[in-house]
């Protein structure tokens, strides 16, 4: 054999061991990318399946929250927690089942299905409420437990704090006056100017009195023990803008282009001269409802809205609602409550003015919600069980300008307990986790 033919023979075997470490270094490569692939595909499902959960926990923070906002919104927390059946430590603690929800509304234990998975909603009360009690809400907040589950084992879960904002007593956007001795209590039994302060009177307050930006004290205040306190810096309060005609929903009568419009049914438009104890002032374009002919209900008004004589008796308030684009002035004495679910019961665009003088045994008595849009005042000895937020704007156009001043003059009472239209929950913080299988 020659040399040549063993040299040839010799780069065949080595071509052809090349040829096949190549093949196995491709088939390496090929595996490997393979693995990876199946790697990034499954975690890119796992992924697309957290999210998937994730959104559906999302769904159920968002049924709760506007349950609470909604149908619940009567309810307060404490009871929320109980369950509908009142009672602490049982099945129904913390689920939205019961209180009168409609089917679609209920949000059972066994969850809720949404396209292919389905969501879970449990509240329970936040580990930083004073009373340390489970079902004891004290602090105007709990927490949601919120869960997203699909048939391929993807889950997420998410934790929201709900929580509504506690506005004191007495609350205005603009400066406070205080030049008369008024006697502020109950559980929120605050009074709070987000400009400034001015006391020159001698007012009773069981809370706080702060601002935001000063405060000029020539009276004195006192707590309920007799003590003197001084008004105190505070944060700002966020004093909701309400639109008085997006609370007239469920009104029974409406007040506009000088009719009575009864809602119904029937249905019914009558124009003023007077009806139900309403007649039309052209020249103010304000309507001007007499107690003594007075009939209860929800009114929402095109303008202004005026009340002389007396509205209600002794045991037995009045049941009616005023709400206007305009000023809002109550004469007489007064003994009324709301006419509506929401504890509204006087909000105006423009300025408010309440008060009545106790006369025998009429005590002029408010209990409820009252708003306004620009200034409000309070004069004589009426009992206000409930709250007053003044925002301070400018008066609207059309509404009659009262005043231009935030001012509790007199001795009027003032009981607040935290409830009513004020307790528009929120979504106070937010907190998450993803799992898949």
């Amino acid at each position: 054999m020659s040399m040549w033919f063993k040299l040839r023979s010799n780069e065949s075997g080595m071509a052809l061991l090349a040829v096949l470490l190549a093949m196995a270094l491709l088939t390496a490569i090929g595996a490997a990318l393979t693995a990876v692939g199946i790697v990034e595909f499954r975690a890119a499902k796992n992924h697309r399946s957290a999210s998937r959960a994730l959104l559906l926990a999302d769904a159920g923070a968002t049924h709760a929250l506007a349950l609470m906002r909604g149908p619940l919104s009567g309810y307060t927390y404490s009871e929320v927690l109980v369950g509908s059946d009142g009672i602490p430590d049982t099945e129904d603690d913390g689920v939205f089942t019961g209180f009168e929800l409609a089917g679609d509304e209920a949000l059972p234990d066994t969850g809720i299905m949404l396209g292919e998975g389905r969501y879970y909603v449990r509240i329970v009360n936040d580990d930083g409420d004073p009373s340390g009690d489970p079902y004891s809400d004290t602090n105007n907040r709990f927490v949601a437990l919120c869960r997203g589950e699909l048939p391929d084992g993807g889950a997420a879960e998410v934790r929201v704090m709900l929580a509504a904002p506690s506005f004191p007593a007495i609350a205005t956007n603009g400066t406070l006056y205080l030049p008369g001795n008024p006697g502020i209590v109950g559980g929120c039994a605050g009074v709070h100017a987000n400009r400034i302060m001015t006391v020159s009177g001698h007012p009773t307050v069981a809370g706080d009195v702060t601002y935001y930006e000063d405060a000029v004290v020539s009276g004195t205040i006192y707590g309920t023990s007799g003590e003197e306190k001084e008004p105190k810096p505070g944060p700002w309060v966020d004093i909701p803008e309400y639109e008085p005609f997006d609370y007239c929903d469920d009104a029974e009568y409406f007040l506009k282009n000088n009719k009575l419009i009864t809602v119904g049914p029937p249905e019914s438009e009558i124009t003023l001269g007077k009806a139900l104890g309403w007649q039309f002032n052209a020249s103010t374009w304000t309507y001007e409802l007499n107690g003594k002919e007075a009939v209860g209900g929800k009114y929402c008004v095109r303008g202004n809205a005026r009340v002389v004589g007396n509205l209600g008796e002794p045991g037995n308030p009045l049941e009616i609602t005023i709400i206007a684009t305009g000023s809002i002035q109550i004469g007489g004495v007064p003994i009324i409550e709301p006419a509506n679910s929401d504890d509204i019961l006087l909000l105006a665009g423009g300025d408010v003015q309440i008060g009545g003088t106790t006369t025998g045994l009429r005590s002029p008595y408010y209990a409820g919600l009252i708003y306004a849009g620009s200034q409000c005042q309070v004069g004589g000895t009426p009992y206000v069980d409930g709250h007053i937020m003044c925002y301070d704007d400018p008066d609207p156009v059309g509404a009659v300008d009262l005043f231009d001043e935030n001012k509790i003059n007199g001795t009027p009472t003032v009981s607040y307990d935290c409830s009513g239209e004020q307790r528009r929950t929120l979504m106070a913080s937010w907190w998450e986790s993803r799992t898949t299988s």
